[in-house]
């Protein structure tokens, strides 16, 4: 399993929540998922989500369709850090 984690603000977190949930539910190949929310910043985001490959899991990171709905959804595109992580027992 491949784990992505990605780091970025939001221009509002509500707003941005509920892209994210339409896109979850669109995106078969996205086994789980976390979020996390900022603290001392409401709308400084995390999110960690599931795939069956690192193959899989950067097809949907780097895709053109994927980057233009993150924006769609209001997150700042030069805060987004992305990680691909092996998950570990």
């Amino acid at each position: 399993m491949t784990v992505v984690f990605a780091y970025h603000r939001v221009r509002d977190y509500d707003f941005w929540r509920a892209g994210y949930a339409r896109a979850i539910e669109a995106t078969k190949e996205v086994r789980s998922f976390r979020v996390w929310r900022g603290q001392d910043d409401p709308n400084y985001v995390i999110t960690a989500e599931t795939f069956d490959s690192r193959e899989i899991a950067e097809a949907i990171w780097t895709s053109q369709e994927t980057k233009d709905a993150m924006a769609k959804d209001g997150i700042d595109m030069s805060s987004v850090v992305v990680e691909y992580v092996d998950e570990m027992d």
